[in-house]
């Protein structure tokens, strides 16, 4: 059974990864002119990304031992993050070319 401190470092791993891959995809999509281009940065960059912070945070012990099978590591701590993520900075805020409209 998972202790209650191993859950919250998980917690804290996948909510620092989510808010890695949400700003990342939106940086990209800002600066990047093409929609491939874009997509591709932020498909390659982020994980390189999500290797330094799985190394720093894993030093601090964060999520010590709370997976036995390597595939659930992945799963919950990187392609899930990943994903979602990506999906806030798609659906939930507005598109780089609708903030070009602003007002001064």
């Amino acid at each position: 059974m998972v202790s209650v401190v191993t859950a919250a470092g998980v917690g804290v791993i996948v909510l620092v990864h989510t808010a890695i891959a949400a700003v990342g995809a939106r940086y990209f999509r800002i600066t990047l002119e093409t929609r491939w281009g874009s997509v591709l940065y932020t498909a390659i960059l982020i994980p390189l990304v999500y290797v330094v912070t799985t190394l720093a945070l894993g030093v601090l012990g964060l999520g010590a031992g709370a997976f036995e099978d390597p595939g659930q590591l992945i799963v919950v701590t990187w392609a899930f993050p990943f994903f979602l993520g990506w999906s806030i900075d798609l659906f939930w805020i507005p598109a780089p070319e609708e903030l070009e409209d602003l007002p001064e």
